[in-house]
């Protein structure tokens, strides 16, 4: 039998360096999450202001916070790690581990990790290019790798490549700490229009990467404005169900919204997108709209959120959990009338068909 031989489309560097990066993110994910809620739990029992006087107590809330403190170091080499090794596989993890600390040490941050991260496997992938003798081989990925890349990005990230991101990431502090109330409404109301543009596309993914990118860096209001908003829309949509009635949506349609409640105390924005694919405009409208008040409401009266993703099960964790409900409810309400003044009304005599119940399920 002749041998089939597949065709493979070589990768391009940009989508190498994208999908090594989103490795990355994907394995810092639980990290945070994990940190913030541990963190939050904390909080819950100890004082939201525990983190100030660890000295002087010793209690449970004590040993929690500080397993939700130490979980949080590790976000920052968790990144760096796996990209470096998304990108040249197990040599990258060892040196990648140690990028991201040393982009704590110097205050480089969630930028200075993955800029190391990606340093690391660059010149992992360079090393392995040079052909050695096979007497050496097998020492090469446990000690020739690790020692040689560790010292060479190592000293390069903290003599010139550190400085200028530092630098960075001061600018961008002190920017924060200086916005006043409409600056700050103006970035919440970006955040939160992204996260509930496109409902876990890219664009929903970019801005849930930066917030979370202030998360580890210790800026907790983005936070809010990212999860707060991106429960609006499924809140919302699953309210224009009921306000439109049988007069501008399906059965299917109102059948689906039962979920949607379900799907908004969980933070899925997923369940949106038959919505979003049947009437694009007008359910990105009336979403963005619902969750660029939030996001900017939530931004301007400094709620924070030490979780980054849990939905309802962490709003006990936030700075201020009756705030957080209120601005959902209210984001909420302001997608479903908006949607349901928006939609237009179904056809007289409409019957739904099979092709209109699969788009929905």
């Amino acid at each position: 039998m002749a041998e089939i031989k597949r065709k493979t489309k070589k990768k391009s560097q940009g989508a190498f360096l994208r999908d090594s990066i989103m490795t990355g993110i994907s394995y810092m994910i639980p990290v945070i999450v994990g940190a913030g809620v541990i963190q939050a739990i904390a909080k819950a029992m100890g004082g939201y202001d525990i983190g100030n006087h660890m000295d002087q107590i010793d209690t449970l809330a004590k040993a929690i916070m500080l397993l939700g403190q130490n979980m949080m170091n590790y976000v920052v080499p968790v990144i760096a790690a796996f990209i470096a090794y998304a990108m040249a596989d197990k040599p990258g993890l060892a040196p990648g581990f140690v990028m991201g600390a040393l982009a704590g040490a110097i205050n480089t941050g969630f930028v200075g990790g993955v800029v190391g991260g990606i340093m690391v496997g660059y010149f992992v992938l360079m090393l392995k290019k040079i052909k050695v003798p096979k007497a050496i081989q097998g020492i090469m990925p446990i000690l020739v790798y690790p020692v040689v890349t560790t010292l060479v990005c190592g000293l390069l990230m903290y003599y010139v490549v550190g400085r200028p991101i530092s630098w960075f990431m001061a600018w961008i502090t002190s920017g924060l700490m200086a916005l006043s109330g409409g600056s700050r409404f103006v970035l919440g109301a970006v955040i939160g229009a992204m996260i509930c543009l496109d409902h876990g596309g890219p664009i929903n993914k970019t801005a849930a990467l930066f917030v979370n990118g202030l998360n580890a860096d210790g800026f907790l209001i983005p936070t809010s404005a990212k999860m707060c908003a991106g429960m609006t829309s499924p809140l919302g949509i699953g309210l224009a169900c009921f306000i439109g009635g049988k007069k501008k949506f399906t059965e299917s349609e109102r059948e689906q919204a039962k979920s949607l409640f379900i799907l908004s105390c969980c933070y899925v924005q997923e369940g949106v997108i038959p919505f979003l694919m049947k009437d694009p405009v007008r359910v990105a409208i009336s979403c963005c709209t619902g969750g660029a008040i939030t996001g900017g409401l939530c931004m301007m009266l400094g709620l924070e959120s030490p979780a980054v993703h849990g939905g309802a099960f962490v709003i006990a964790m936030t700075s201020n959990p009756l705030l957080f409900i209120g601005l959902w409810l209210l984001g909420g309400c302001i997608t479903g009338v908006l949607y349901a003044l928006l939609r237009k009304p179904l056809p007289e005599g409409y019957e739904e068909s099979e092709e209109d119940i699969v788009s929905i399920i």
